[in-house]
């Protein structure tokens, strides 16, 4: 993913997340609409920060996520390196930016991340994640308390500061 396409996706995050802080309006959208949108209302963490750690557990609540996760594709073969259990890379169905450290899960024509997503569990109202073995493989591609964060579940988008981890 080109730089641009972070920075965009992380203002977006941002502005929307700040855009429902401040609006506090019920809203009227059509049912269809509604079904078709994606809505991620919060996101968790578990687990312990830093480097030489596990992946830590992202918990994703919101609405119309669908019953089943996206196709995905395994991206155990990267141009970083070759991992097992590297999860996979979901287009731009789902995929995670850690601000300036690390992307996962995103995809294109030019290749994946070198960090894939596994889905732990998925339902239309709940999505569990943890990153692939690529995680904290690299300097700084590792989660930490505080680091900015943007995260898209189909076309939902959210994003924050990451918090909960040990």
């Amino acid at each position: 993913m080109s730089w641009t396409h972070r920075l965009a996706l992380a203002a977006t995050a941002l502005t929307l997340t700040a855009g429902l802080a401040a609006t506090a309006a019920p809203a009227q959208a059509s049912t269809a609409a509604a079904a078709a949108q994606p809505s991620i209302g919060s996101v968790s963490f578990s687990g312990t920060h830093g480097p030489g750690v596990g992946s830590p557990t992202i918990t994703v609540n919101g609405s119309g996520f669908g019953a089943t996760a996206p196709a995905g594709t395994n991206n155990n073969v990267t141009s970083c390196g070759t991992y097992t259990a590297n999860g996979n890379a979901y287009g731009n169905q789902l995929y995670f930016t850690d601000d300036n450290n690390f992307e996962a899960g995103y995809s294109d024509a030019g290749g994946a991340n070198c960090i894939g997503i596994t889905v732990v569990s998925w339902s239309s109202t709940q999505v569990v994640l943890r990153f692939g073995t690529a995680y904290g493989s690299f300097a700084h591609w590792y989660l930490s308390n505080g680091d900015g964060y943007a995260l898209s579940v189909g076309n939902g988008i959210f994003g924050g500061t990451v918090s909960g981890l040990s």
